[in-house]
């Protein structure tokens, strides 16, 4: 099928200007056809739909025609707009993108048909797969694709579905293009407006035979997230997250093309984030706690009527406990990726070799606490629907406990992580004349991944006096949601331990490591002919893995340990687009799909968590399996879509998915003596003991919706998208310790909603997206909770000043939608802030507003 492309365009401009006869009369007589090429939203909307029209397996996509007009500053966020699919926000900001109900940790994201080395910043993000879009400037995307289908050339890793982004390369850009921009950002949490800057250059020689372009991007932010938090029933209060942000990118590719059969691409990208922050909370501690006693010693009655599911959810305030944590966090990833393409006769020869790397995680992390050991506050709190407080006469902005005192031991650490791969690629492709069947393509793949956690505790001088009084720290105030609470000056209280620190040592119990080499053969058909066409494939796929620890023995040292694990599988996969008229598709797919499990299940040395902290009995030793199965799923699809005018599209599908193994735990109790924790138990601590959590494949899950989808572009400017998904999944009660059967991330109901106005000089857009309620799970002390249903209205707005300048304006989350985390545990979770129904985590999410300017040569 034809790709529409610039003639097809002006063909359709002179349509609509009524002119059809004359450029038809001039094609005719072999005179020149004036070419009207459409940019700008409608371009970017109608290159994507041509991408979608003319694939064989089920796509959407997302163009950027123009450099720089990429249309969200965070890929992630651009990617909720495409029917299907959700984001998962860390701080405010797209971090993780799942397809249809399977979790962000069953997608694959692809950098130019790779993987991406990724390491999260933030001290409690586990080791994943998923590609962390935070690291990812917008400004270096071309055009995005989501394959919602499996192909047997596709690497193999998304259940949900695979993401693949695209950079631009040199040959497809006029010599000599130029492009920068200047923006501010500000953020209605900071009141602070920060920098970005951006440039690109790109040039090829007078032939066409030889490009270099390069880019970069800079940017600073400063973020904060404010809220409440429960740890019932111990406590719960106002918190502030605060971070100064630094990102940048560069990168550079090189291009030769010596002749229309030859294709050499160099890429090297460099993408760097600092991420310092500090915690901040105080702590209104419960004074009619289950496990706590009356001035008589006597257990403290409460009324049942002040219970949330038989959690105690109203009554006195006992103390106020002050606590900050600030951190030191990076990451960076580096991709080196060459490509060869060559097109010989009734041939395509492709190789593909690289390696990325990827290191991050916290370098620095101290925590300090009330000196007063809590202060007491004649109130009370009352948490049906929302946490809130009546305070009395205590005024938090003003509290000053006159002493911090900080944690040592394991509460001064840093964990960095690493992460790397190396990888080839090669494909053929020959064209064949075997009935309906034109082409089939075979190939291989190999990489070696290696990716690794470790913990350090760092030493402090003997002489050290870990109280410091406040006056040396504390900063003014910061905003926690409805209140002030005092503020510190990290820097000083960071230059304060450093002052006293003489080393540190490593957690050689903490040490986690996976080898992993993974091999791909597969073999492709594609067939075609007059109304029908699609392919066929299967793919095979081995893995060979070891996860390296440390145990001590009876002595105390540590003796390293290594365990293997293996796995194969057949991924067969069929796709079919069949044209019912000539603006009209049917599609359907077939598939077995595969994701390889979270490198942080792979583990084996125990992961703690709930240690050393101010719960009681929060204590976990989770046990990794390095042996784990792949999620596996069979997959189905069908839909219809009608291309009813240019530009425009009205289109339902519906999906089901089998999904299996997914990764179950196994809870124990032990005792404090029965665990070789190497580590600080408070008393209370000791005396509760520990969960113990084996992970393991047991259950499997089912998903299956429907997405319904309008796209129109009303030829007078106007233009508009709306697409609703429907999804319904559903598992075992024992697949998830709270005992839900809905699967991690997913809404049942999502939708989108986005208008458009463009004209030569303007163009505006307004976009609102959707989501119903979901599961967040974490292992630890955050535990599983649901997230309230949420949704965001952005706006986009440019200005063409000129024919090579712009003025644009971004608006992100119009509203400032708050963020709600309830506990809902499926059985009733006495004295525990899980239980279905309880008021957890309260965040504000802020506006951010984007103003620059940018020009182009």
């Amino acid at each position: 099928m034809l790709k529409r492309n610039k003639l097809a365009l002006s063909i359709s401009a002179a349509m609509l200007s009524g002119g059809l006869v004359a450029p038809l009369a001039q094609a005719q007589s072999g005179e020149n056809l004036e070419e009207v090429t459409v940019t700008g939203i409608r371009g970017s909307l109608q290159d994507a739909l041509s991408t979608k029209r003319d694939s064989h397996a089920i796509v959407d996509a997302i163009s950027a025609e123009d450099i720089g007009k990429f249309p969200d500053k965070n890929v992630a966020e651009s990617l909720q707009r495409v029917p299907g699919v959700t984001i998962q926000r860390q701080f405010d900001e797209g971090a993780a993108v799942s397809i249809r109900g399977a979790g962000n940790d069953l997608t694959l994201t692809t950098l130019n048909g790779q993987n991406v080395a990724s390491t999260g910043w933030f001290v409690l993000e586990p080791a994943k797969r998923s590609f962390n879009y935070e690291l990812l400037p917008s400004e270096l995307v071309g055009d995005i694709k989501v394959y919602k289908s499996a192909q047997a050339d596709l690497a193999e890793g998304g259940v949900g579905g695979t993401v693949e982004i695209n950079t631009r390369k040199p040959l497809d850009l006029d010599s000599m293009t130029l492009h920068g921009s200047l923006e501010g950002s500000y953020q209605s949490d900071s009141n602070e407006v920060d920098p970005q800057a951006s440039g690109l250059a790109s040039w090829k020689n007078d032939s066409e035979t030889f490009g270099v372009l390069v880019s970069a991007v800079s940017q600073e932010r400063s973020l904060q997230r404010q809220g409440n938090e429960a740890f019932w029933e111990w406590g719960a209060g106002p918190v502030a997250f605060e971070q100064e942000r630094k990102r940048s990118a560069v990168t550079a590719t090189f291009q030769y093309q010596p002749n229309d059969r030859l294709d050499i691409v160099f890429n090297a990208i460099d993408m760097k984030m600092e991420a310092d922050n500090t915690n901040y909370a105080l702590w209104l501690t419960q004074g009619n706690c289950g496990w706590c006693a009356d001035e008589n010693g006597d257990p403290i009655t409460v009324d049942p009527e002040d219970k949330i599911n038989g959690t105690t959810a109203r009554g006195p305030i006992a103390v106020a406990y002050y606590q900050a944590r600030p951190r030191e966090a990076t990451m960076s990833s580096d991709v080196y990726d060459l490509s060869v393409d060559y097109s010989g006769d009734g041939y395509i020869l492709s190789f593909q070799a690289g390696r990325t790397t990827s290191s991050g995680g916290t370098d620095f992390e101290m925590v300090l606490d009330d000196g007063s050991g809590g202060t007491p506050v004649d109130g009370t709190y009352d948490f049906f629907g929302r946490q809130s407080w009546d305070l009395g006469s205590f005024d938090m902005s003003s509290y000053d406990p006159g002493s911090l005192a900080m944690g040592t031991g394991a509460n001064y650490n840093a964990t960095p992580k690493t992460d790397d791969e190396t990888y080839f690629q090669s494909d053929l492709e020959f064209d064949v004349e075997f009935g309906a069947i034109n082409a089939i393509k075979a190939g291989l793949k190999w990489s070696d991944h290696n990716t690794s956690s470790r913990k350090y505790t760092y030493l402090l001088s003997s002489s050290f006096d870990p109280v410091i009084p406040t006056a040396e720290v504390l900063d003014g105030t910061i905003d926690a949601g409805s209140y002030e609470i005092p503020k510190i000056d990290a820097d000083a209280a960071k230059d304060w331990a450093r002052s006293a620190t003489i080393g540190k040592e490593e957690d050689l119990g903490s040490y986690s490591e996976v080898d992993e080499t993974n091999s791909a053969v597969y073999v492709m058909a594609t067939f075609g002919s007059d109304n029908v066409r699609g392919n066929f494939g299967v793919r095979y796929v081995t893995t060979d893995a070891s996860s390296t620890y440390y145990l001590q023995d009876a002595d105390g040292n540590y003796l390293q340990e290594d365990i293997d694990g293996d796995y194969s599988e057949f991924l067969p996969s069929f796709n079919l687009a069949m044209d019912l008229s000539d603006d009209v598709i049917l599609r359907t797919s077939a598939a077995r799909v595969m994701a390889r499990p979270q490198y942080v299940d792979m583990y084996v040395n125990p992961q703690v968590s709930g240690a050393d902290d101010d719960l009681a009995d929060n204590q976990f030793w989770v046990i990794g399996n390095v042996d784990l199965d792949p999620f596996i799923a069979n997959q189905f699809d069908i839909g219809l879509e009608w291309y009813f005018t240019e530009g425009s599209l009205l289109s339902g599908a519906i999906f089901y998915k089998d999904v299996r193994n997914f990764v179950t735990y196994t809870n124990t109790d032990a005792t404090a003596a029965e665990i070789p924790f190497a580590g600080v138990l408070r008393p209370k601590e000791e005396a509760a003991g520990w969960t113990v959590q084996v992970k393991d494949n047991n259950n499997d899950a089912t998903i299956q919706g429907f997405e319904l989808s309008y796209q129109q572009d009303f030829g007078n400017g106007f233009g508009t998208i709306l697409n609703y998904t429907n999804t319904d999944t559903e598992t075992n009660p024992d697949t998830y310790t709270d005992g839900r059967t809905v699967l991690s991330d997913s809404s049942e109901h999502v939708y989108n909603l986005m208008g458009y106005y463009e004209n030569d000089l303007f163009s505006v857009r307004l976009a609102y997206n959707w989501r119903s309620e979901y599961m967040i799970r974490e292992t630890g002390s955050y535990g599983n909770r649901l997230h309230d249903d949420f949704g965001t209205l952005d706006l986009s707005a440019l200005w063409q000043v000129t024919d090579n300048i712009d003025v644009k304006l971004n608006a992100t989350n119009l509203l400032e939608e708050d963020a709600t985390q309830y506990g809902n545990n499926a059985e009733i979770t006495p004295g525990s802030g899980f239980t279905s129904g309880f008021p957890l985590y309260e965040y504000e999410y802020a506006r951010r507003i984007d103003l620059g300017i940018s020009a182009r040569f």
